[in-house]
């Protein structure tokens, strides 16, 4: 355990360091505030457009909707892509990766350290996001302030997420570790397929059928419902009477944490066995200058 919790501890610092000391610290500030941000403002585009288009019969609900969906969707993309991009980076451009694995440090617990620390870079941009959103738009002040925010849900739905994207990343993080640094692009491919899938942008039922039975399989979908009621109390979700609209809270824990422990244990599994199949094949050393 001790060994543990110091790689956890170094990674994380390291994480962060690669993150954020490449500039001042005011310019990170915005950095972190403007990228997010961008992405949220193209679909508040979007809506308006929408809107419009069908002379306003666009329901006032689904900017909130969509606008929460995308801040905490951020948090997929970090993890996802920080596990997996340290691999790339570590591996390919630092040329670290070999003597990292031959030390004490335990390589699982440093890639869940270093992921992290990207997390940590999305929530802080997602609480500014929502803040921004909730000052320069009424439907998501409104939204946000018409029902009390369920601190105990938002709570368990913010750890159990944090199980699951770890879970995620380290799937994403072993496969890469048996690829060419091309695999960078998995993960970018990946969380374009979950932003379909999971409901960040449309309510599953504006899904074609066959389509909502392959999202209840995944576990952001149950997970990504759960923040937005409890930051929300409602979605759309319930008004079109989507496969969640007759969900409780409950139900929806109960299903995240099932399917987030069934992929911890995978994630955990696959990661062993491929880094024994990296060392063999000696990818862990290799460079492919490509």
């Amino acid at each position: 355990m001790n060994k543990h919790r110091k790689t956890f501890r170094w990674a994380t610092w390291l994480g962060w360091q690669l993150e954020s000391n490449w500039t001042e610290p005011w310019l990170f500030l915005i950095y972190v505030l403007v990228k997010p941000l961008t992405s949220s403002l193209l679909l508040v585009c979007m809506y308006y457009a929408a809107r419009t288009a069908t002379q306003g019969r666009v329901p006032v609900e689904f900017l909130p909707y969509m606008y929460v969906s995308n801040a905490c969707y951020m948090l997929v993309g970090a993890v996802m892509f920080g596990m997996s991009y340290a691999v790339i980076s570590d591996r390919e451009h630092f040329r670290m990766l070999k003597y990292i694995y031959i030390s004490p440090a335990h390589l699982q617990t440093y890639f869940v350290g270093r992921a992290l620390a990207g997390a940590a870079q999305a929530l802080l941009g997602g609480i500014l996001n929502l803040g921004i959103g909730a000052l320069a738009f009424p439907q998501v002040r409104e939204a946000l302030t018409r029902h009390p925010v369920e601190w105990g849900w938002l709570v368990i739905y913010l750890l159990l997420g944090t199980v699951l994207l770890v879970s995620l990343g380290l799937i994403l993080a072993a496969t890469v570790l048996n690829m060419a640094r091309q695999g960078m692009y998995l993960s970018e491919g990946i969380s374009g397929i979950l932003y379909l899938l999971c409901g960040v942008v449309f309510p599953l039922a504006a899904l074609p059928m066959i389509l909502q039975y392959v999202s209840l399989t995944l576990p952001p979908t149950y997970w990504l419902e759960g923040m937005r009621r409890a930051l929300l109390g409602s979605s759309p979700e319930i008004m079109l009477h989507g496969p969640l609209s007759a969900w409780t809270h409950g139900e929806i824990a109960l299903a995240l944490l099932s399917s987030t422990t069934v992929l911890g244990m995978f994630a955990v599994w696959f990661f062993q066995y491929s880094e024994r199949r990296a060392w063999r094949r000696g990818r862990i050393e290799e460079t492919t200058g490509a």
